[in-house]
């Protein structure tokens, strides 16, 4: 039903650690078993050493210099007409698979919809809304339509509904 991309590419301060990439596509598998999942991009930037991560995971790696070209590459190499972007370093939690799947059978399966991270100050506790984007569900088309690759400007322009499930920090 998706293809999962996991967005690799390092913040401007800090890059990832290989672990926390590692742990983020790991998270995948309950949904991969599910069959929600059928396949898998990693997006990084070259030279990340991500080539050993992709061959483990059993995933397609796509290498560029901007996460915007990787995502566009990934887009083109995914057999699904709809798409999971996850940021690495991020996890998907319990109920996932479930949330989706209701979606995907009660109707709303074409709209697209945003996965937050859960909430970790009492701002974001007051005001989930506010916790940071770190995995969008929405059609290829949708994504490629908007050609960024950051997620939370990305589910603003999609106007994504919020998913009550909720991710976690990897690292």
């Amino acid at each position: 039903m998706l293809t999962a991309i996991l967005l690799a590419h390092p913040a401007q301060a800090a890059p990832l650690r290989r672990d926390a990439i590692a742990r983020s596509l790991g998270s995948l598998v309950d949904s991969c078993v599910q069959g929600l999942v059928a396949d898998a991009v990693l997006v990084g930037a070259p030279q990340g050493g991500l080539g050993a991560i992709a061959d483990e995971a059993g995933c397609a790696l796509v290498e560029s210099p901007t996460a915007a070209e990787g995502l566009a590459a990934a887009l083109a190499m995914a057999r699904r007409d709809h798409v999971f972007l996850l940021a690495a370093g991020a996890a998907v939690e319990r109920g996932f698979v479930d949330e989706i799947n209701d979606a995907f059978t009660y109707g709303a399966g074409d709209r697209a919809l945003v996965l937050r991270l859960a909430p970790h100050s009492l701002l974001t506790r007051m005001a989930p809304g506010l916790s940071q984007a770190v995995g969008i569900v929405a059609t290829k088309a949708g994504v490629r339509a908007e050609g960024t690759a950051d997620l939370g400007r990305l589910a603003k322009r999609l106007r994504c509904g919020e998913m009550s499930c909720r991710g976690r920090r990897t690292y």
